[in-house]
């Protein structure tokens, strides 16, 4: 009765439970990169830091904070480019295991008879 129960709940509600908690996976990694907030500032400057917006003074003064903008902004995309080339490099690593474990999943339950029939069939692992 154990073993027809626990084959019971391995193809309904464990596979169910099993695949929530992949996608579970999937979000904390996308939320974890926050892909939509690099995307929305990914020309804001570099951890906020901007020259006076509205100096006032000399036009080689102006010049030079417009030069210290520009310079936080490219450095900001820069490094948000980095971070989301890497992340989403992850994210597609990481959803393509989990879409290798959701499909063995089923077959998993046979490891075990598999292994016996290699082990008296006499197969070495190398």
């Amino acid at each position: 009765m154990l073993f027809i129960d626990f084959f019971q709940w391995w193809y309904s509600q464990g596979w169910k439970q099993f695949v929530l908690g992949l996608i579970g996976k999937l979000r904390s990694a996308a939320d974890f990169f926050s892909f939509g907030l690099l995307i929305r500032t990914l020309f804001s400057p570099f951890r906020q830091i901007s020259a006076n917006q509205y100096s006032e003074g000399s036009l080689d003064m102006r010049f030079r904070d417009f030069l210290d903008r520009l310079l936080s902004r490219i450095i900001g995309a820069i490094v948000r480019l980095a971070i989301l080339i890497t992340g989403s490099i992850l994210f597609v690593v990481e959803l393509v295991i989990s879409l290798v474990l959701a499909i063995l999943w089923p077959f998993l339950p046979l490891a075990p008879v598999c292994c016996l029939v290699c082990f008296f069939m006499g197969v070495h692992l190398p």
